[in-house]
């Protein structure tokens, strides 16, 4: 359980960098243009922070942690903890990457009594891609990521649309930025960490094998910068788990929640 709780850690960090990411973009440009989502040819962060995060397996408790993150960026190459992406097509309005990523869902049996009995399901590594149309009013994103380790054996697809308000409350270092989409999970991805095998079920605990799903997700990401360096951001986000996943047996939550605080320093 020590070993996973790791890993998770290595996800959040991946999370606080997520959100340096765009924060990055949006001290670039003082108008809501295509310039708002192009960052410095060069960026490096160090940073720390508070993320609290509920899991949807039943008896799961809400978990607190703090946490360290890292985010490196040059003109084609951006690595924030473990994932990176690489452009290789940018034509003004749109962005073609190829995108890698770890994937930390998962449990050990030994997380919760009613996991007790079912086999570790393990973090894996996804490969994939991401396309972006820069609007006038936002961003639309695309993107697909398919299992390379062999593990869920899946993949998922997602479409989300993102807008920075600037000078929240009239105050020019604030930066306000909503985001809403959907997101598609295969069969085998969803059934990996959310099914009951024959071997794993019991009274109160049946077989059951999950479909494919779409989950709604939204959040929404404030930066604040105290200085040139030295800046604060936070985030909360939702995902509205789909009927297939929310219906095992297993799952007690239908959607998961995420909150994040931390404080960032630009080398």
């Amino acid at each position: 359980m020590i070993i996973l709780k790791n890993k998770r850690i290595f996800l959040l960090s991946l999370s606080f960098a997520i959100i340096l990411n765009f924060s990055a973009k949006a001290q670039v440009g003082t108008s809501q243009s295509e310039s708002d989502y192009k960052a410095p040819s060069s960026l490096f962060y160090l940073g720390g922070g508070l993320i609290i995060t509920q899991d949807p397996y039943k008896g799961v408790d809400t978990k607190v942690r703090g946490l360290p993150f890292f985010l490196y960026k040059t003109k084609k190459l951006t690595v924030y903890g473990p994932m990176l992406s690489y452009l290789i097509y940018d034509n003004n309005d749109w962005e073609l990457d190829i995108t890698g990523k770890m994937r930390f869902e998962g449990y050990e049996k030994d997380d919760s009594d009613f996991l007790f009995g079912m086999d570790d399901r393990k973090w894996t590594m996804e490969l994939g891609g991401s396309l972006s149309k820069t609007l006038s009013i936002g961003k639309i994103t695309s993107s697909i990521s398919a299992d390379v380790l062999n593990e869920h054996k899946g993949y998922e697809l997602g479409l989300s649309y993102s807008y920075d308000f600037r000078n929240v409350l009239k105050m020019p270092s604030l930066t306000m930025s909503p985001e809403i989409g959907f997101s598609y999970r295969s069969s085998q991805l969803n059934d990996y960490y959310y099914g009951v095998r024959d071997s794993e079920a019991i009274a109160g605990r049946p077989k059951y094998n999950v479909g494919d799903s779409v989950g709604l997700t939204a959040g929404i990401r404030i930066n604040y910068m105290y200085s040139d360096r030295i800046g604060l951001m936070g985030l909360i986000s939702f995902e509205w788990l789909g009927d297939e996943i929310r219906n095992s047996p297993i799952v007690e939550e239908n959607y998961l929640d995420t909150f994040m605080f931390g404080i960032m320093y630009r080398y």
